[in-house]
């Protein structure tokens, strides 16, 4: 049996709690009939908040579709009688997804899921609380949806508004992603950092020393929205301490889709993958999600192969046994490096 347990609001809910089976948490837009526009401050932690008073929590339960109110329900600390069911919260939570419709986070909503990887904020996100992610080590994916005009078209828009606050509130390496309608519109790879304190012992002024390009790249925001170019710009800085495996996964991301990079930062990325061609095609060729051959494309129109690049793309293709791969490739050595044909009455 999966159920919920909600403060009603009159006009709205807020989701207090949810039990469930599995490892995901979808959110429901409606719960007893209106609509959810906030989840309640420790929501998916451990242990729930006491910020709301027993006789305010109600419980809803599924039933095909709905979520319907339920008379006479225990306390926000009890399981429903009978439904087996035990808190989607803590190390049971791997993936959140929210709907459309929610405005607002609570404090400490996703507090100690360590094992979560990755969240979906609607388009109607307006806000998030404080401590979010703290104890969630493990976030590697924050999908961001952009809303639509009147015209059911997408706006002007493309930056969803809490997307700065979001990564502003975890520190490890996350991929964002930002879709419109489902189709992705770009997505980009924000490296971890850390601070640290350091005290000038004789001013007794305490200095904050960030540690990892991650904190420079969180801050390519104008106004809430991200500047591309201002985010190609930290990539000499990301190239001389970050590992090869997070630049290559700067520049994939950088390169598929979005506003392409002015020719200084494009010259740059294409150097770097260069110099780490062996790396770069084992991260293409292990990533499942992603068509290989469209990622070949886009290093072909950027002039990114040479005759060795690519007789070694081919060679680790075929160990690998990806015939898309070999094929494209095949193509493009035939096109770009083939020997001309003299003709032998040539003089």
């Amino acid at each position: 049996m999966e159920y919920v347990k909600y403060i009603d609001r009159n006009e709205y809910v807020i989701l207090y709690r949810m039990y469930a089976p599995g490892t995901i948490a979808e959110i429901p837009s409606m719960v007893a009939g209106k609509p959810v526009k906030m989840l309640a401050d420790h929501l998916f932690a451990a242990e729930p908040s006491e910020l709301y008073k027993p006789f305010e929590i109600s419980t809803a339960v599924l039933q095909g579709e709905e979520y319907l109110p339920v008379q006479g329900t225990p306390g926000e600390t009890e399981p429903f009688p009978g439904s087996g069911e035990e808190a989607l919260a803590g190390v049971s939570v791997e993936i959140i997804r929210i709907p459309e419709g929610v405005e607002g986070i609570g404090n400490y909503a996703f507090y100690g899921c360590y094992r979560l990887r990755e969240i979906s904020f609607p388009s109607t996100m307006q806000r998030i609380a404080y401590g979010m992610f703290n104890g969630c080590r493990q976030v590697e994916r924050l999908y961001f949806c952009l809303g639509e005009d009147a015209d059911g078209k997408g706006g002007a828009d493309t930056n969803p508004p809490v997307m700065k606050e979001v990564l502003d509130a975890v520190t490890n390496r996350v991929e964002a992603i930002v879709r419109r309608g489902g189709a992705e519109q770009w997505r980009l790879t924000f490296p971890d950092y850390y601070e640290e304190g350091k005290e000038n012992t004789p001013a007794r002024i305490i200095e904050i020393i960030y540690h990892g390009t991650g904190y420079q790249y969180r801050n390519c925001f104008l106004n809430r929205r991200i500047q591309f170019e201002k985010y190609d710009e930290v990539f000499p800085f990301a190239a001389a301490q970050e590992s090869t495996d997070t630049c290559i996964s700067i520049i994939r991301n950088r390169l598929r889709r979005g506003p392409a990079p002015k020719e200084e930062w494009m010259h740059r990325y294409i150097e770097y993958i260069r110099s780490e061609s062996s790396a770069l095609i084992e991260s293409i060729l292990a990533d499942t999600e992603t068509d290989p051959v469209s990622e070949l494309e886009i290093l072909d129109r950027n002039g990114y192969f040479t005759s060795d690049i690519i007789d070694m793309f081919i060679a680790c293709s075929s160990e690998r046994k990806r015939s898309d791969a070999v094929s494209y490739l095949m193509d493009v050595k035939r096109r770009r490096f083939a020997p001309s044909r003299k003709s032998k009455y040539e003089l």
